[in-house]
């Protein structure tokens, strides 16, 4: 009966499923960063550095996107919201 449904989830519903936070020191996101040469961690989800230099997203999205061997998987958090969306 209800048309409308908000959820709200934190960012360890991803983690779980083998995405790295931001912001851990040594694993977090922006650590693994360093190899890519950016100004700045950020630039990377910058829409004005990407117009410039895309490789950098490129390349991080080839390395999180789901589907890879060892790679994310949703968890059940993430097919709960899935199964919201489908009904």
């Amino acid at each position: 009966k209800y048309k409308n449904i908000v959820v709200v989830m934190g960012a360890g519903a991803s983690v779980s499923a083998g995405l790295p936070d931001f912001r851990t020191p040594g694993t977090g996101l922006y650590d693994t960063l360093k190899d890519y040469n950016l100004p700045y961690p950020e630039a990377v989800f910058d829409l004005s550095y990407y117009r410039k230099n895309p490789q950098p997203f490129v390349e991080l999205a080839k390395e999180l996107w789901p589907g890879q061997e060892g790679g994310p998987r949703p968890t059940l958090a993430h097919s709960f919201v899935r199964l919201l969306d489908q009904k």
